[in-house]
């Protein structure tokens, strides 16, 4: 059952009040930051990044201030008050958040639970070593955060997320870390694409329980793991046993269909790095589909093959797509590409921002959405017509600052709809990285 946006923004708030009471846990001095009556207090501090938008911080801070009539702080001052919270406290507000809202919705009995990641250009920072990519053709340089998440393609919702550098971006160690600190039910199905595959993954995910469904290299591509194990461009769907082992001298110790060798200091968890006698089995299943356009898709999961079909799966990989959607709302939509700082512990800070206030106004889309169809079919329409999740987020906002009622809400969100048009499919364009311009809104 969806939630009124009454008790969505109760509950966020109860989160909120209740750091507020603990406020000694969350900050880097305790007993002496956000303890003195300042113009920008905690819960406003908080607040205030949460509703940050592509405008100038001072604008930013006009709007926010100003629409609640109270005196409007500098954006020095803004900034100190956003140094003074730890680095874990939004990570833990995201948290919080889905605790008191728990992930109900589920497509088959399962929770589908979609793992992928997406770049963030971060402003100039000469003295910035760790985030600073070299242009492959020219002296030039820029700097880059990698986002890894995980989403739920059913609630529409992040459950949690991890930055790294992106030079130093390892995208499976930040899969097996979220799935490690997320309390993820039995019925989960993870579902990831190629930059996330790995033996070392899946060996992972087997330990933890975990059901999932990985996209592949073809077997056809440079020292693809399917060589040998599936044919190219033929569709085809078989179960395995593969051993994988740190030294071919192990051959005649395997037992399964198939044997892969772990190459040194490559990390394999069940197999410690100067282990070369040990053998782990695993039971996978390796899965060949061709789409509509005439390609071929390669998945590996370990989905019992009585409950799933190939068609089955190719379903699953599908709907994968919704995080690539929820990334661009993050970086347009809520302004993910408009940073207000130049310290990287400030854009972490505002990056779990987005992600909170994205889950925020999920929740009312969720609700506005469930309302339009009691109202189907009162009127005659040349189109059919949704809920814009993009003019959501302006009332999202609005609803931060300000309590409104269920009817107020729910008016100005079935005010606006978009009509459903069938868009023309365009081939996706690759460009190389390049300089980004100054996207500090500082």
């Amino acid at each position: 059952m969806y939630m009124t946006p009454a008790t969505i923004r109760k509950r966020f708030f109860s989160v909120l009040e209740t750091a507020e009471k603990n406020i000694h846990l969350y900050v880097n001095t305790p007993g002496s930051d956000m303890t003195r009556h300042r113009l920008c207090p905690f819960s406003d501090t908080v607040k205030s990044t949460l509703c940050l938008t592509m405008n100038r911080t001072n604008t930013e801070l006009f709007n926010f201030f100003m629409s609640q009539n109270k005196k409007v702080p500098s954006k020095s001052a803004f900034t100190q008050q956003r140094k003074k919270l730890i680095a874990d406290f939004f990570p833990y507000l995201l948290k919080s958040f889905n605790e008191k809202i728990p992930f109900t919705k589920t497509y088959k009995g399962f929770h589908l639970v979609a793992v992928d990641g997406s770049d963030i250009n971060l402003p100039t920072n000469k003295n910035d070593f760790e985030y600073r990519i070299k242009q492959a053709r020219s002296d030039n340089v820029f700097f880059q955060m990698h986002l890894n998440t995980l989403f739920d393609i059913c609630e529409n919702r992040y459950i949690t997320a991890v930055t790294q550098p992106r030079p130093k971006m390892n995208e499976t160690q930040a899969f097996c870390h979220m799935v490690d600190h997320c309390n993820l039910p039995e019925n989960t199905i993870l579902i990831a694409d190629r930059g996330y595959a790995s033996l070392n993954t899946m060996a992972h995910l087997i330990e933890k329980k975990k059901f999932f469904l990985i996209r592949w290299k073809s077997p056809s591509a440079p020292s693809a793991f399917l060589k040998d194990i599936l044919p190219a461009e033929t569709e085809s769907d078989r179960e395995i046993v593969l051993d994988v082992t740190r030294s071919k001298k192990n051959k005649h110790l395997c037992h399964g269909d198939k044997m892969k060798i772990v190459k040194n200091k490559r990390t394999f968890e069940p197999i410690p790095i100067d282990d070369k006698k040990s053998v782990y089995t695993m039971k996978i299943r390796c899965t060949c589909i061709q789409l509509e356009n005439g390609n071929y898709e390669y998945l590996i999961s370990n989905l019992p093959l009585k409950n799933f079909s190939a068609l089955d799966l190719r379903e699953l990989y599908w709907k994968r797509w919704s995080i690539e959607t929820s990334f661009r709302r993050l970086k347009y939509a809520l302004s993910l590409v408009y940073l207000h700082s130049v310290n990287r512990e400030l854009i972490i800070q505002e990056v779990y921002a987005k992600l909170i206030m994205y889950n925020f106004a999920s929740l009312l889309h969720t609700f506005a959405t469930e309302e339009k169809k009691k109202e189907q079919g009162k009127k005659k329409r040349k189109y059919e017509y949704k809920i814009s999740f993009e003019d959501v987020l302006p009332i999202a906002r609005r609803f931060i600052k300000h309590r409104m009622t269920n009817d107020i809400v729910k008016a100005l969100m079935l005010r606006h709809q978009t009509a459903i048009r069938v868009k023309q499919q365009t081939a996706r364009q690759v460009r190389s990285q390049t300089v980004k311009p100054l996207n500090n809104r500082a």
